[in-house]
């Protein structure tokens, strides 16, 4: 482990390979321990998966600052898609590469970005989430991966997933965090993206919609789109070796 900060950042690491380092930013109320099945499938790169304890400006700009080697390639899931575009100046001439997997650069539906979640829905959330957290983040988690055809094995360790993110919850922190979320809207940052990007989504995903990711790849040119037929708003877990394989084939390039 390294300390940053204050935060413990998980480092995974065997010899070094001739592809790029990788950072993974985790999504809303989880943990870095939803990649391990990246964590597995490059082990012979340097995997960063910090948990994010805070969405405060800077502490990406901070975690890649800090660091020695090459410049990495940044993949951000959900929420860690807010967070890449909300530091994206800084963050930018820092890494070789964005990765957003299930992203969208407003969570919230505006009158003229209909690709969101509907404010009804969102505020209903929230106040689930406020009257019984436990129960409605264990409904919202659901969400994640609902209409997928998933094997036993990948339930089952999804299951034991979730159990152990929900133990490290802190409710009052999640609340604070999913309203930075709501009030986030970066559309007018996409422009400024000039790195290579790769943008993942599942056909399936309702919490953040497959038109979000083809919007961002309709406003960033140059970037490549992947809709994972079938998959939900987890595809590097419940189709990891699908994922992986375009993870490693964007950052061999890189």
């Amino acid at each position: 482990m390294r300390l940053i900060g204050r935060e413990l950042i998980p480092v995974h690491f065997v010899l070094k390979s001739h592809m790029s380092d990788i950072i993974f930013l985790h999504g809303w109320s989880m943990n870095g321990d939803v990649f391990i099945r990246q964590r597995h499938a490059f082990a012979g790169s340097q995997i960063v998966t910090p948990d994010l304890r805070e969405t405060h400006a800077g502490q990406i700009t901070t975690l890649l600052t800090l660091r020695v080697n090459d410049k990495p390639l940044l993949a951000g899931w959900s929420m860690g898609v807010s967070m890449i575009l909300s530091e994206l100046a800084s963050i930018q001439p820092l890494v070789s590469g964005l990765i957003f997997i299930s992203g969208t650069p407003c969570f919230v539906t505006r009158e003229d970005f209909p690709h969101g979640m509907r404010p009804a829905i969102a505020q209903r959330l929230y106040r689930d989430l406020q009257k019984d957290f436990h129960l409605a983040w264990k409904n919202f988690t659901g969400l994640l991966t609902h209409s997928e055809a998933i094997d036993e094995g990948t339930l089952s360790q999804l299951s034991r997933l979730f159990a152990g993110v929900e133990e490290g919850i802190e409710p009052k922190q999640a609340l604070d965090h999913l309203n930075w979320l709501y009030q986030g809207d970066y559309r007018n940052t996409l422009k400024d993206i000039k790195v290579p990007l790769m943008i993942i989504s599942g056909s399936k995903d309702r919490i953040c919609f497959p038109d979000a990711s083809r919007y961002l790849a309709e406003k960033v040119p140059g970037s490549s789109l992947h809709i994972i037929d079938g998959a939900g708003h987890m595809p590097f877990f419940t189709r990891a070796e699908e994922v992986n394989s375009l993870i490693r084939g964007f950052a061999d390039g890189h």
